[in-house]
């Protein structure tokens, strides 16, 4: 992933998680202090990745400080205003590649603490692994008298924007109806009501055959690190939207999920030298390989600051490979949100969410018949 960005500069490698939280905005020496506290569980905040192709390490940055990847952004933003804003913030080099920010509402009370990453430092299960960690509402942090530094802090993003990020709140209540209807998993209704939208935006002569789409999957094992890098396959999944029916579309969706090759990607990751593994995903990383690349992320568990819980949230994917959108599926513990990013070139893409919520609709209709 770090070659491959440095090779295809245009394209989107960051990952990003922004959550909404209700309560008063902590000072961003309280954010710095929380990362300190908790680099035990997380090292990978305070460890470099550099080198050459096919040199690439993982060192600890000897100069770490993390006051310096917390970030204030002045004025007061929406959930999806804020995430798009910040979409294309680059992250220093010299130090490890991510990002807190801190962002205002225009709601009392309530604040956006946004988390960003270089796609090569984590994938999303290592994002949801840290957030779990930074975010455990039953490992409070010790209450210190720091003084504000808000205005000292405040950042200010770089203007120019190349990614766009649509987003709507998903009816997780009709989801879970069509899980109980159908058994068919929460991921599939979730590919399955792409593919429905896929048919409705997509021009007519392109509806008469399935799309082809990336869909991750994590192959960690419990005793591996979960904080950092990319322990991921990736399938390529024909979406049927050459299918005019919503229950055989699941159909056709569920077929293809039931089976996830992870021993065998395990592997694949564990024994091939490195040139040979740059051989293996190259191809998932060619433009022209897939439309487009689909994510569930879930954080199930409570999370809070300070006794401040998370009351939303949404995902911005990365964009690589030249795909034409990104989409994720984030479940977090507040709902789920869904999300699409696209190069700004390609607004039609916003139209995403809304044919998404259309079809998930027909799906349940059909489900309950």
């Amino acid at each position: 992933m770090l070659e491959w960005s440095r090779q295809r500069p245009d394209d989107g490698f960051m990952l990003g998680v922004t959550l909404r939280l209700r309560g008063p905005r902590p000072d961003p020496q309280r954010i710095a202090e929380l990362v300190t506290a908790r680099l035990p569980q997380v090292p990978v905040l305070a460890e470099r990745l550099e080198g050459p192709l096919h040199q690439e390490r993982w060192r600890a940055d000897d100069d770490f400080d993390a006051a310096r990847h917390v970030h204030v952004l002045a004025g007061t933003t929406t959930l999806q205003a804020g995430a798009e804003l910040l979409a294309d913030q680059p992250l220093h080099e010299g130090r490890p590649r991510w990002s807190l920010w801190l962002l205002d509402t225009d709601r009392a009370h309530e604040y956006l603490l946004a988390f960003r990453a270089h796609h090569a430092v984590q994938d999303g299960a290592a994002m949801a692994y840290t957030l779990k960690r930074l975010l455990d509402p039953h490992t409070p942090l010790a209450a210190t008298s720091t003084t504000t530094m808000t205005e000292q802090r405040t950042s200010t993003p770089r203007h120019g924007r190349r990614r766009l990020l649509a987003s709507a709140d998903v009816p997780l209540p009709a989801m879970r109806a069509i899980v109980q209807a159908t058994g068919a998993s929460l991921n599939d209704i979730y590919l399955t009501a792409l593919a429905g939208a896929l048919r409705a935006w997509l021009p007519r002569a392109d509806r008469d055959r399935p799309v082809s789409v990336r869909v991750p999957f994590n192959v960690r094992l419990r005793q591996e690190r979960q904080d950092r890098g990319n322990r991921v396959g990736y399938t390529r999944l024909l979406l049927p939207v050459d299918e005019p029916k919503p229950s055989h579309r699941l159909a056709r969706v569920v077929e293809q999920t039931g089976h996830w090759p992870r021993e065998r990607t395990r592997r694949l990751l564990d024994r091939l030298p490195h040139r040979l593994i740059w051989k293996h995903i190259a191809a998932s990383l060619q433009p022209g390989d897939a439309l487009a690349s689909a994510t569930l992320l879930g954080i199930p568990t409570p999370l809070a600051l300070d006794g401040s819980p998370v009351t939303g949230g949404s995902v911005t994917p990365p964009l690589p490979a030249g795909h034409l959108f990104s989409t994720a599926l984030f479940l977090h513990p507040a709902g789920a949100t869904l999300s699409f990013t696209a190069r700004t070139e390609h607004q039609h893409v916003r139209d995403l969410p809304r044919l998404w919520e259309n079809a998930l609709g027909d799906l349940h209709t059909a489900a309950r018949a």
